[in-house]
Parts: C-alpha cells; structure tokens; sequence
C-alpha cells in the first residue's frame, strides 16, 4: 500500500510540474517508485492507446482504483492521482502502526503458547507419572465440549463467509457502520468516499440521470454502482430518491442537506469539497483513536488467555495431588 502510495504521489507531482503522462511515467520507473517490475507494460499499454487508469487497475485496491477511475473520467488526472495519494498515505501509515501495536501482544501470546505446549507436553506428564494416579478415561466430557465448540466455531465461519459472498456491497455496508467501535470508522470513511466523488461530478457539470449512467459504468462490486442502480429504480417509479437516501446509514445526513439547499451546481460542488474535508479529517481522527484502543484491548485478552491456560493445566494436577494426599 505505501509503493502505491509513492507511485500516486510521485505521478502527481509529475503531471503538476508540466511532465506528460508518458514522461512521468518513464520518470517514475527510472526513480524506483516501488511497484513491481512488471508496471513498465504501464509504458507499452500507453503506446498502444491504452486508458491509463485502466492500466493501474492490477496495481491498486478496487476501491482506491474505483474512486481514481471516476474522477479522472471527469476531472484532472493529477488532482485524482493526489485525492488517491492522500488516501492511501493514511490507510498505509494507520496499517504500519497497528503492525507495530501488535508486536508486544502477539509476542506475548507466543511466549504463552510455548510456555503451554511445554508444561502440557514436557512437565506435566512427568508430574503425572511421578503421583501415579489412575489413567483418566480417553475422552472425558471437556474433551467432547473442546472438540463440538470447535466444530460448531468452524461450521460458524463458513456460514458466515457465504453470507458475506452472498450480500451487495450496499448491504455490507450498512452492515458494517453496527460493528462497535470500527462502525464509526466507516461511517466516516463512506462519508468521504460518497462527498469527494460527487463534488467531482457535479463539477464536471453531468445532470443527476447523466451521473446516474457514469456510475453505473463502474464495475458492479463498487458501492458507487449499486447505489446508481437504486437511484435509478427509484427515479424510473417516480419516487424521490432523498428519501431514501436519508434511510441509508452510509449516506451523512449533512449530505442530503446539502443536495436539498438549492445551491448552484459551482457552488455545491465547492460546498461538497469542503465537506469531504470535514469528513477526511473525522476519519483520521478516528482512526487514531481507534488504533488506541488496540493494544489494551489485546492486552487484556491475552491475559484472560494466559489465565484460562494455568487453570487448565494446573487444576486437573491440583486434583491428583489431592487424592494422592487422601
């Protein structure tokens, strides 16, 4: 994600200097920009008469390439180069910090383990052997409680990975803004995402029906193309498609506002970038103070476990001791 980043930034920097798109893209690979080897077809797709943005679509994230090929259909290629930059600047710094966030939990969750596989496969054998008790039954009823909590946790991810194949982008959204505490981060990022690419289409001066075609150009998995879909429908019934907006979670309700104002299309547009700002921000802040919650969170965690792990291993050795006493 930080090589596509440092591609972005780079080519933007490029194309705001006065380089062509042929040039930074040369300039680009002569500077190492960090994408795989293969990224100089990019040159040769080009020569061929290739869409640019469609040649970068094996090199970035589907949404970041939805949101590149949507405003720089209808506006500057270096602005939409520096929108994607700014984005995958975040997401890149956020994800190296909750890497580094976990380290100390996942070292000590290790050190448990090892610590547990010792104990239950070096130690306490001997311990058993040395009391000489009874040999316990092959399959106790913990054994069965171990082993159907497992099928049953198996059995659970797979129903839940085909309901998650099953449902629209559209769904999964909304479903994700109930998730505590990262729903809130949604919320924010959707808001953004929503308010940057409109502000981009109503400056480009499209029609609510003309913006409504250019979404639905969009591959299907993209939120912009399936909440097109729906406009549409609700437009062909005759409906108004504000009221149903202001029933979908995703959508901010400072954004139906805006879209209900009256404004003229330059100053909506203005308004709608000032407000994808707002929601930029919101979204860095949360997720800052999300992150902040990661460690004590797993800390806490790998406590519970550490103390589950000794009175697992610990009580039944208890128990033989004690009848050893008797």
């Amino acid at each position: 994600m930080a090589q596509q980043q440092q591609f972005c930034q780079l080519l933007a920097d490029q194309l705001a200097s006065g380089f062509s798109l042929r040039e930074a893209v040369s300039f680009s690979q002569a500077a190492n920009s960090g994408l795989p080897r293969d990224v100089t077809q990019i040159e040769t797709q080009l020569l061929a008469g290739t869409d640019f943005v469609s040649c970068l679509a094996p090199y970035l994230q589907a949404n970041v390439y939805f949101q590149l090929q949507l405003t720089a259909t209808y506006g500057e290629l270096a602005t939409a180069l520096q929108r994607v930059a700014t984005l995958l600047g975040l997401m890149a710094t956020q994800r190296k910090r909750f890497h580094q966030l976990l380290l100390y939990p996942v070292g000590l969750l290790m050190g448990m383990a090892v610590l547990f596989v010792t104990l239950k496969v070096g130690i306490l054998p001997q311990l058993q052997q040395e009391i000489d008790a009874q040999p316990a039954p092959v399959l106790s009823w913990r054994h069965y409680v171990e082993i159907g909590g497992g099928l049953v946790a198996i059995g659970g991810c797979v129903l839940m990975w085909r309901w998650w194949r099953q449902q629209t982008t559209l769904h999964l959204a909304a479903w994700c803004l109930r998730i505590p505490v990262i729903g809130r981060i949604f919320r924010a990022y959707y808001a953004y995402y929503l308010t940057a690419n409109l502000s981009q289409l109503v400056a480009s001066g499209l029609s609510v029906k003309q913006m409504v075609v250019v979404l639905r150009q969009l591959p299907q998995a993209a939120l912009l193309a399936q909440l097109a879909i729906v406009l549409e429908q609700q437009l062909q019934s005759g409906h108004s498609p504000v009221g149903w907006l202001r029933q979908q979670a995703y959508v901010p309700p400072q954004l139906v506002v805006l879209l209900q104002k009256g404004s003229t299309q330059p100053q909506l547009a203005r308004e709608l970038e000032a407000y994808s700002h707002l929601r930029y921000q919101e979204l860095v802040r949360l997720t800052e103070r999300g992150l902040a919650m990661v460690q004590p969170i797993l800390l806490t965690v790998v406590a519970l476990l550490i103390v589950g792990a000794y009175l697992s291993l610990l009580l039944p050795m208890y128990a033989n001791l004690q009848g050893v006493t008797q």
